[in-house]
């Protein structure tokens, strides 16, 4: 399969035939509709997944169990391959039974959504359901948009207690019965279980992605965060590496930043996790009134104009960084305390040219140095201390 990320040698047992199968097309990112299990074409491109059906020949349409006028294979629209499943007018709900198509296949392991792909000429609401033993487990509705193959997918990861290892139905109900035409392929199975930041002996700190939420674990502390299929108000990541991972949603909380060691912001407001109180006071103190930052003027200057930076001052609030601009391959300057400690003060520094980034701190070398995507440089000082401290930066030798 071309660019088939992880397809296993099974996936040609459950689909009964060996030709390859194109990858699902990629799906648009935009914003958060509601309780979205639909995720419309280029996310899934990364994840690995297995085709359970593809809906090629009249036998396939034996694992299908349709309330209304009997399914039939189309070759009107196709996913992939030459035909789909076409459930017509009146029909009331379509059943994939998930039972025969995973027979044998340990379940659910990684592979936690489940679902199929729909198209319809105009917008069609579609409620999703996961049965087991006759009995909603899980219970979404959505609406598909029109002329688009769009993956409705459920997270099965969200299931717990002897559920979970139960392979059940995946119905899918149409209020009041279809009014159009729906055309149905490619029921799919995927791997979206991922660890983001791997967890390491030597530092508490992991993030992994499994189903739709995320699982972010910090030095004595556990953050799970629904994504926007799984919550109205889910949240979308923007950010993650070994010093921190960063947030947005659309909901009444727009922006959440946490770092290894639990410091946590909520829309620039301080809510640790897993800190100790005394050491919590000195890391509030810190960020109500920040360290005064000295730069040489040939090397750099305090950026006063960050998106969350609520007073000009250089440090973002929203963050819970000092935010510097390098003018050169290189960069030096003194953090001085104004109010209690300096508490692992971070740093973030554009401007500087590509290269490998080196940094000490009073002349001791700095060890969480990270380069982040838009090419800034992300610095967390070691320690605490009540008195200045000089840092300095460099790119190359």
């Amino acid at each position: 399969m071309v660019r088939l990320l992880k397809v296993w040698t099974f996936l040609i047992v459950l689909v009964g035939c060996n030709q390859k199968h194109p990858d699902p097309p990629p799906l648009r990112i935009g914003e958060p509709v509601g309780l979205q299990m639909v995720r419309t074409e280029a996310q899934l491109s990364k994840y690995p997944f297995r085709i359970l059906q593809q809906f090629e020949h009249p036998v396939d349409l034996e694992f299908v169990i349709v309330d209304g006028p009997a399914a039939q294979l189309s070759m009107d629209h196709a996913h992939t391959g030459q035909s789909s499943a076409l459930f017509e007018k009146k029909t009331n709900t379509a059943t994939i039974k998930l039972p025969s198509l995973l027979s044998g296949v340990k379940w659910p392991g990684q592979w936690t959504p489940a679902g199929a792909y729909f198209f319809a000429e105009k917008p069609q609401t579609v409620r999703a359901v996961y049965e087991i033993e006759g009995r909603p487990i899980l219970n979404y509705a959505v609406q598909i948009p029109a002329k688009a193959w769009t993956p409705l997918l459920l997270d099965i990861s969200a299931i717990e207690g002897p559920n979970s290892a139960k392979v059940g139905l995946l119905r899918f109900a149409f209020p009041e019965g279809l009014a159009q035409p729906l055309w149905c392929d490619d029921v799919v199975n995927m791997n979206n279980v991922g660890d983001l930041i791997e967890p390491r002996k030597d530092l508490a700190w992991s993030v992994q992605e499994r189903g739709f939420k995320y699982i972010i674990k910090t030095s004595n502390s556990t953050v799970t965060l629904k994504e926007p299929e799984a919550a109205q108000h889910g949240w979308i990541l923007e950010e993650v590496n070994e010093i921190r991972t960063r947030f947005r949603s659309g909901g009444p909380e727009k922006a959440r930043v946490i770092y290894a060691d639990g410091r946590q912001f909520i829309d620039g407001v301080l809510r640790p996790l897993g800190i100790k109180p005394s050491v919590v006071i000195d890391i509030q103190a810190h960020h109500d009134y920040p360290a005064r930052v000295d730069i040489m003027e040939e090397f750099g200057r305090l950026n006063r104009n960050s998106p969350g930076d609520r007073n000009n001052d250089g440090y973002d609030e929203m963050n819970g960084t000092y935010q510097l601009i390098a003018t050169a391959p290189r960069i030096e300057f003194t953090l001085s305390p104004r109010s209690g400690l300096l508490v692992r003060p971070v740093v973030e520094i554009a401007g500087l040219p590509p290269g490998a980034v080196t940094a000490t701190m009073d002349g001791r070398w700095v060890q969480r140095v990270v380069r982040l995507e838009n090419g800034n440089v992300l610095i967390e000082l070691p320690g605490e201390s009540a008195f200045p401290v000089t840092v300095s930066v460099k790119v190359g030798q």
